[in-house]
């Protein structure tokens, strides 16, 4: 689990600092681009084959990922409120920071599947294992990322370094809810991973990111209500057309479920008519010639 736990340390910082330079709904729609990946690995490291179901989803959730990119770079010039930064490069590194985060997290779900099957692991144990080895890794990325200077826009603290450890004490230290907030992401990050390793062992990793992908409606739902950020129909489109390729890539997976249901119910009916058909031995004793 030490390959992993670096893995998820790298993606981490990726994935935030994609998050502060893109949109909050653009950064979880182009997550989804993490089970094209996890496909192609999976021909390579699980020996699994993809079907033309496949490669069409898979040409669907890219042209989404395209329709998502395209119009973050467009984004900016009417969008004046959500980003402090308004320059368009800098939207399109945090977006091409979040698909690289997830190129990598699809090779660390493929990894994952193999072994936790392989070595029958428990997915409470692995999830310890890679919990005790991220705090290592990260508290020796902190120690270095103090040292090494940032550039714009993250240059803005007193040091002007990627990660200044003398800001970490007086910002808990005077925000009650930062606490609560780090509590709180720990708490589910150890929730989050487990659930997900145990649904790659007992299922696969194209299901572990089918359920992933539940979230993003959730963000999207609160991201609305809350106002925060200023949305069109393109964006929604794009949003559509990803969901009908992850869709596409499961091949409906509510429908498989009816149909290995149906297809048992028949079984048991069958093997009930069959029992039903077989003649009762009698009950009278035969006759003794």
């Amino acid at each position: 689990m030490l390959l992993p736990a670096f893995l998820r340390t790298i993606t981490s910082i990726l994935l935030f600092t994609g998050l502060y330079l893109t949109y909050a709904t653009s950064f979880q729609m182009i997550r989804g681009v993490s089970l094209i990946f996890v496909g192609l690995f999976s021909t390579m490291y699980l020996n699994q084959t993809l079907s033309s179901r496949h490669w069409l989803a898979i040409f669907t959730m890219t042209c989404g990922i395209i329709d998502i990119l395209a119009l973050d770079v467009q984004r900016v010039d009417y969008d004046y409120t959500t980003l402090h930064h308004k320059d368009h490069n800098t939207i399109l590194t945090g977006d091409l920071l979040v698909i690289i985060a997830e190129i990598l997290h699809a090779f660390l779900y493929v990894y994952e599947e193999k072994h936790l099957k392989a070595a029958d692991l428990k997915p409470i144990q692995a999830s310890g294992w890679q919990g005790f080895f991220g705090i290592i890794i990260t508290a020796l990325a902190a120690v270095c990322l103090n040292f090494v200077p940032s550039a714009v826009p993250f240059n803005e603290g007193s040091r002007g370094v990627f990660d200044d450890l003398t800001d970490i004490i007086p910002q808990l230290r005077s925000n009650t809810m930062l606490i609560l907030a780090i509590i709180g992401f720990a708490c589910s990050c150890a929730i989050y991973n487990c659930v997900g390793m145990s649904i790659a062992k007992f299922s696969s990793s194209g299901n572990r990111l089918l359920a992933d992908g539940i979230r993003v409606y959730f963000i999207w739902a609160f991201v609305i209500f809350a106002e925060w950020e200023i949305f069109n129909l393109i964006t929604i489109l794009g949003l559509l057309i990803l969901q009908t390729g992850i869709v596409m890539y499961r091949q409906a997976i509510f429908l498989e479920w009816y149909r290995s249901t149906l297809a048992r119910w028949q079984r048991i009916r069958y093997m009930d008519m069959n029992a039903d058909a077989v003649p009762t031995p009698s009950s009278q004793p035969a006759d003794v010639i």
